[in-house]
């Protein structure tokens, strides 16, 4: 048994906040990382001030991008690579967004966490029509996690909008060698947490092994 990916919380946080804090948890993090013999740790791109709507964030890109970089530039020279995960109410919440602050780092230390049920849940109906070209190739682990467009509810992996079975096909076409990560959170999700359990993995013919 190891650990795929360290899933710190380093990014969600206000971008107002001054980033030292977060390259010192990244520093503290690049430690466990070589004490659980893994590479990869998950982060977020910051919350803006005001999260009751995203229709203003395409303006925090510039300082997301900039704080990225730092991020990306110390973990080059741990040799950790840092994955960002598209979450709600952080500037990279769309592919588009997402796109920009990978594209404007431009690091091979920033790489991509594919989430379909977080990108239903901003909107995008259809994720692997409408995010996978702009994100797709900066892609190095998945959340297998599926949601509704209709009303945001997270499902069974496969019962929801997140088009999982063609995120497979491309996966298979690139001959994708990265982690499957199961992270439902079909029975409580909080804000920065989630359970399952065997019950809330249940669907309608199949049950999530214990």
């Amino acid at each position: 048994m190891k650990v795929a990916c360290i899933g710190s919380p380093v990014g969600k946080s206000p971008i107002d906040d001054p980033i030292a804090h977060e390259l010192d948890v990244l520093r503290r993090l690049f430690v466990v990382g070589e004490a659980l013999d893994t590479r990869r740790i998950r982060i977020f791109s910051f919350y803006p001030p005001d999260t009751s709507t995203n229709a203003h964030y395409a303006q925090y890109v510039a300082a997301a991008t900039d704080r990225l970089a730092q991020m990306a530039e110390l973990a080059g020279r741990a040799g950790f690579v840092l994955l960002h995960e598209n979450e709600k109410a952080i500037v990279g919440d769309t592919p588009q967004r997402c796109r920009a602050l990978l594209e404007g780092v431009n690091s091979p230390h920033l790489r991509a966490i594919w989430d379909a049920a977080n990108y239903v849940q901003v909107g995008i109906s259809q994720p692997m029509a409408a995010g996978w070209p702009l994100v797709g190739d900066y892609v190095a682990y998945i959340h297998v996690k599926d949601a509704r467009a209709a009303d945001g509810r997270v499902t069974a992996a496969g019962e929801g909008d997140g088009q999982l079975a063609e995120l497979l096909t491309a996966l298979m076409a690139r001959s994708y060698q990265g982690f499957l990560a199961l992270e439902p959170h079909l029975a409580d999700a909080g804000h920065s947490s989630g359970f399952s359990g065997p019950e809330g993995c249940a669907t309608r013919s199949t049950r999530c092994a214990a």
